[in-house]
């Protein structure tokens, strides 16, 4: 690698420079304290895995997991890859990637200067030939925007029942609100995921769901502009009421079931009414019960008929004899 420290060293003066340089250091070195060795190899690469608690942007609650970061610095930007759980048949890992513009060099050894790319479809198109290779997928004409601004995405079919996504974002301050002191920073994210069974709209639910939660600090380098301003209607103006339907008590239902309760039967002694001689007939007839001893008178539509009381003759035989 062209910025690594042996290259550039050796550059200047040659090999035979470099070890001459290298044996001088040695000997003063054990003239002072003694040569002593590094502890461990040295990897030479730009690339750091760093854990998934400093990761820029976190995918969509509930969705998938954070398996891995992948950092890289640059002298003017932060690039994250962080890899995602995959458990589709499609081959090639799920990530959400973040290039995030600002003073980043932090390192000795920056990998020089990241390039800003604007979105195009051209190159949106290469970049999913790569994160999607042998996959055709269809860009959408829709216009979607979530909470960070407008995004665009493509979707189409993988291996066996997978629904693939790619999904991009450019996060940038207007025109009108960059200067040399304010507004200055950009981000760019891209959304690679194929999944088991999804369809389009969940899957465009990932790129409505995540959260950027890292950046640089300032004015300087924000990439999102001027905040708009807040609704004039909101906290103060005439009073704003909604219409509300009045409850009214639900009303009470009566079931009426096919089952026959039986009834009781009660052993209840009806009693005769006794009749008087001032009892009432419903004709208003008026019946006089004779005594046992007398006759006793009753009236029949106005006439009187006499009911004689029975005179028994004992004859001398001892037989009696009833009139």
């Amino acid at each position: 690698m062209d910025d690594s420290a042996a290259i550039r060293f050796s550059g200047r003066g040659g090999g035979v420079f470099q070890g001459s340089v290298l044996l001088a250091t040695c000997a003063a070195a054990v003239l002072a304290a003694g040569c002593a060795a590094r502890p461990g190899p040295g990897v030479a690469t730009l690339s750091t895995t760093v854990p998934a608690s400093s990761a820029l942007v976190l995918p969509a609650p509930g969705t998938l997991s954070i398996v891995s970061v992948i950092q890289r610095q640059y002298t003017n930007a932060i690039e994250q890859q962080i890899a995602l759980s995959t458990s589709a048949a499609t081959s090639g890992q799920n990530f959400i990637s973040i290039q995030a513009f600002g003073p980043a060099e932090t390192v000795a050894m920056p990998g020089g200067t990241l390039a800003f790319k604007p979105v195009q479809h051209s190159a949106i198109r290469g970049e999913m030939r790569a994160a999607l290779p042998g996959r055709a997928l269809a860009i959408s004409s829709n216009f979607v925007r979530n909470g960070y601004g407008p995004f665009g995405y493509a979707y189409g079919r993988g291996a066996g029942d997978d629904g693939c996504l790619y999904g991009w974002q450019q996060i940038r301050a207007d025109e009108t609100d960059r200067s040399k002191l304010n507004s200055n920073g950009s981000i760019q994210i891209r959304l690679r995921v194929c999944q088991s069974g999804a369809g389009e709209k969940e899957l465009v639910e990932m790129m409505y769901g995540y959260t950027v939660v890292g950046g640089f600090s300032g004015a300087t380098w924000n990439p999102y502009g001027t905040p708009p301003s807040v609704d004039s209607g909101i906290g103060g103006g005439e009073p704003l009421r909604v219409a509300i339907e009045e409850r009214k008590a639900p009303a009470k239902v009566v079931v009426e079931s096919d089952a026959r309760v039986p009834a009781v039967r009660r052993l209840t002694t009806e009693r005769k009414p006794v009749l008087r001689r001032t009892d009432t007939l419903d004709r208003g007839d008026t019946v006089i019960v004779p005594s046992p001893t007398g006759g006793a008178v009753s009236e029949t539509e106005g006439e009187a008929v006499v009911v004689p009381s029975p005179v028994c003759v004992t004859s001398a035989s001892g037989s009696a004899t009833c009139n």
